[in-house]
């Protein structure tokens, strides 16, 4: 997930709306899509389902936090000190909300999930959380973000570290030898296609921040939106809702869920609206499109979901889960069966009437505290640095 948010050329990304609401609107769909799957619905529910294109989502979080990590090197002398003031920064960005959402998962674990079966659940809710993982290596292990035995969303969470432990030097080429840049890539594409089944299909959706991290080369944006018009002069806003719609209809095509090839075609798709987004804004052509329902994304609750949204897909499972025992004790206290789609349905409602305010909460009292206190460990180390001899 893209986690930072940093100074662009003469604006800050925030306030680039269309780009935090567009972070939101990802999360929201990894909810809604989680929620909707969690019972054994009829297949033409399940299809109806797919919509809520998770998978596309998880590949926009990557392209995004590419480019925004790369932004945020862009000043960077990438000496000891840069380098260092990066990994601080994103460890205190990226681990205190996974250990205030691993708490409620360690809630639900210990408490709820062995405790009170929900007959009607799904098969991937049946088989997320194993008993023979739950021990200490995996719950430390979970908490370091490289496996999901408390929340199964942090698979992604581990590809972001592994990238953002790369992003010093893939910024470096990006900003300071943009000629090495075509080889990188090359290079990322074939690992992608060649050898995709690592550890979280690693290898393959490296290439996401790499492409991401090229959208930073000074003038990139503009340049590609301004190349466009002159042979392809379809307004920016409606190239963007036919780009919204191919991400939603993505889990459609006929390919297997982790095909490399149906993961780049994602992958171009959510680099296309990024690159929309960020050249027209730059070149002030999204005002003129104000009809358009993607007037949506200035909206100030768009941006609060956006600001939001990495506690959003933390903490969304554990709550879906918590709900799913909640409506299985009192559907058989009151002895009566409730149709398996209205449960779905109101499952993801409920689902996302509980965890936005708690994400707000999260992001209120433990990643905005998380930040500051990764300020103060800089300052820390250096005055340590200074004092040394």
């Amino acid at each position: 997930m893209g986690t930072t948010q940093t100074q662009g050329r003469g604006q800050s990304l925030s306030h680039i709306v269309e780009l935090q609401s567009l972070r939101g609107i990802a999360a929201s769909a990894v909810m809604v899509g989680h929620a909707l799957s969690y019972y054994q619905t009829p297949s033409w529910f399940h299809q109806l389902a797919l919509i809520a294109n998770g998978r596309a989502a998880v590949v926009i979080f990557f392209v995004l936090s590419g480019y925004v990590l790369t932004l945020a090197l862009r000043r960077a002398l990438f000496d000891r000190e840069s380098v260092v003031r990066f990994y601080v920064q994103r460890f205190f960005r990226i681990y205190p909300a996974i250990w205030a959402a691993s708490s409620l998962g360690l809630f639900y674990i210990f408490v709820l999930h062995w405790q009170f079966p929900v007959p009607s659940a799904g098969e991937t809710i049946r088989g997320q959380f194993r008993v023979d993982r739950f021990d200490t290596l995996h719950i430390v292990a979970s908490l370091a973000g490289v496996t999901t035995f408390i929340l199964p969303p942090l698979w992604t969470l581990f590809i972001e570290i592994v990238a953002s432990v790369a992003m010093p030097g893939i910024a470096f080429i990006v900003l300071h030898r943009t000629q090495w840049y075509i080889y990188l890539l090359g290079v990322s594409l074939l690992v992608s296609f060649t050898i995709p089944n690592t550890y979280y299909h690693v290898t393959m959706y490296f290439v996401d921040f790499v492409i991401g991290a090229g959208l930073a080369i000074p003038g990139f944006t503009t340049k590609a939106v301004g190349n466009i018009s002159p042979y392809w002069p379809v307004p920016i806003r409606p190239a963007l809702a036919v780009c919204f719609v191919a991400l939603a209809l993505t889990q459609y095509v006929p390919l297997p869920y982790y095909s490399p090839l149906m993961h780049i075609l994602e992958t171009l798709l959510a680099t296309t609206t990024i690159v929309l987004l960020v050249g027209a804004k730059e070149r002030a052509e999204l005002p003129y499109f104000d009809f358009c329902p993607l007037r949506l994304l200035n909206y100030r609750m768009m941006l609060l979901l956006g600001d939001v949204s990495y506690s959003i897909y933390l903490l969304h499972y554990p709550v879906l889960c918590i709900l799913a025992k909640v409506f299985a004790v009192l559907q058989a206290r009151a002895g009566v069966e409730v149709n398996i789609v209205t449960m779905s349905v109101s499952l993801a409602m409920a689902t996302c009437a509980i965890t936005v305010p708690l994400a707000w909460l999260s992001y209120t009292y433990v990643e905005k505290p998380g930040m500051q206190l990764g300020k103060l460990s800089l300052r820390q180390i250096q005055m340590r640095w200074a004092s040394a001899p």
